[in-house]
């Protein structure tokens, strides 16, 4: 009878190690499915941020390209002789549209593809517009670059994560 006791004794002991061997391993599972998610989102995070600070460069590349376009631009109007530095800044500029519209829906595409098209337009002109055709043409050219500086400061805006 002290055997059956204790064989009975043993049994529960050999049950509840059972058991708690199995809670650990549930609980281990639990917490590497965790894991994997919160790492997952996190690389979706650093992702966003990676996409969003080369966004922030090109805006700042475009910028300063845009402006010496346009004292270029002024100087081959006010002395009606052709600046050859017009059309690399343009196809510096349509380059960087381009990577820039990559991230954007297709009507955003759209208008700073016809953007750099105005600014091919405008450099090939510059020289023989008069001062006020050549200023009409610039006003489009400002309003539509307002727009592309207005999607690059939404950009900068966005929160990190």
């Amino acid at each position: 009878m002290a055997d059956d006791s204790a064989l009975a004794q043993m049994r529960h002991a050999i049950s509840i190690l059972s058991i708690v061997s199995l809670v650990f391993a549930v609980l281990s599972l639990a917490s590497s499915f965790f894991q994997s998610w919160n790492y997952a989102r996190n690389m979706e995070a650093v992702q966003r941020n990676v996409l969003r600070a080369e966004n922030l460069r090109t805006c700042c590349d475009i910028i300063d390209v845009f402006f010496p376009f346009r004292l270029k631009t002024d100087e081959a109007n006010m002395s009606r002789s052709p600046v050859m530095e017009l059309k690399p800044l343009v196809y510096t500029f349509g380059a960087l549209a381009t990577h820039l519209a990559n991230f954007r829906e297709d009507a955003v595409r759209e208008r700073y593809t016809k953007m750099n098209w105005e600014m091919l337009s405008v450099a090939d002109k510059a020289a023989t517009d008069s001062q006020a055709d050549y200023q009409t043409h610039f006003a489009r050219l400002d309003a539509a670059f307002a727009g592309l500086n207005d999607d690059c400061a939404k950009a900068a805006q966005r929160q990190l994560l």
